[in-house]
């Protein structure tokens, strides 16, 4: 689990360096690259964060020009973000999400093997009194 979480942290770290871009910023230039313009809730739901998370990703890649707000073409009603042609620039660049990867990988897990990685976890977190401590996705910016 250390090397896991380590090896994250390193790409996070990597990515930010190299493109000035967070994890959860590259993550939402690729969901947004992938499925194109969607709501921030959308986003969220593919993220599996919280959109109050997702919100602060969003106004920092809007600051940076790589996202835009605007009204969705389909309802008028809704705001809908797109990349922006600097986005799509930076996305053509960027390397995949770690994030992505991680889901990616649980994803392809039988349902036995889920079951039996969440017992695992469920224990530990036990173990070292974590259940109640606030945990977001990894690297999700506050």
């Amino acid at each position: 689990m250390r090397r896991i979480v380590r090896a994250l942290e390193e790409y996070s770290r990597a990515v930010e360096r190299a493109f000035g871009l967070t994890g959860p910023q590259v993550w939402a230039l690729w969901e947004l690259g992938e499925y194109g313009p969607m709501s921030l809730k959308d986003l969220a739901a593919r993220m599996q964060l919280e959109p109050s998370t997702v919100v602060g990703v969003i106004d920092r890649l809007g600051l940076k020009g790589l996202v835009q707000r605007g009204p969705d073409p389909g309802d008028g009603r809704r705001i809908s973000l797109t990349l922006t042609e600097k986005g799509q620039v930076i996305l053509a660049k960027a390397p995949h999400p770690a994030q992505g990867h991680l889901l990616k990988g649980l994803e392809s897990m039988r349902t036995g093997q889920i079951v039996s990685l969440i017992e695992s976890l469920h224990i530990l977190e036990q173990v070292l009194d974590a259940h109640e401590l606030r945990a977001p996705f990894f690297f999700a910016e506050d």
